[in-house]
């Protein structure tokens, strides 16, 4: 039975706020995560391409990618690695900052690391 001092009323306001609160900060931290597994595609569809396009091409569509994403990775951040043995190598790292309001900030860091395998004759 609900509480005739309103209780009731108090915890389902309780509630409403905690699911507010829960909304607002999967909506600020998931852009973060979608950018970092936006560009492991494309660094995926590039090393698949890595074949047949040369290094330049590679690095500029990744850098358009980059920049459509507005991530703060330079050029000089990206290590692209063509190996003896046909394999393409490309490492990329880079942080970004979230804002929550009231003074409450987090950093998230993310990391691409990632080989195609040898080329198949």
């Amino acid at each position: 039975m609900l509480n005739t001092r309103g209780g009731g009323k108090a915890a389902t306001l309780l509630y409403v706020l905690i699911g507010i609160l829960a909304v607002y900060v999967t909506v600020k931290t998931v852009p973060p995560y979608m950018h970092y597994y936006a560009l492991d595609d494309e660094v995926a569809q590039q090393l698949s391409l890595s074949t047949i396009d040369s290094d330049d091409v590679i690095i500029k569509d990744l850098m358009k990618k980059i920049d459509d994403l507005g991530l703060p990775i330079k050029r000089s951040g990206i290590s692209f690695v063509r190996n003896n043995d046909g394999s393409v190598e490309i490492k990329l790292s880079w942080s970004e900052d979230v804002d929550y309001g009231y003074g409450i900030k987090r950093k998230f860091h993310f990391s691409i690391d990632s080989r195609n395998s040898k080329i198949q004759s």
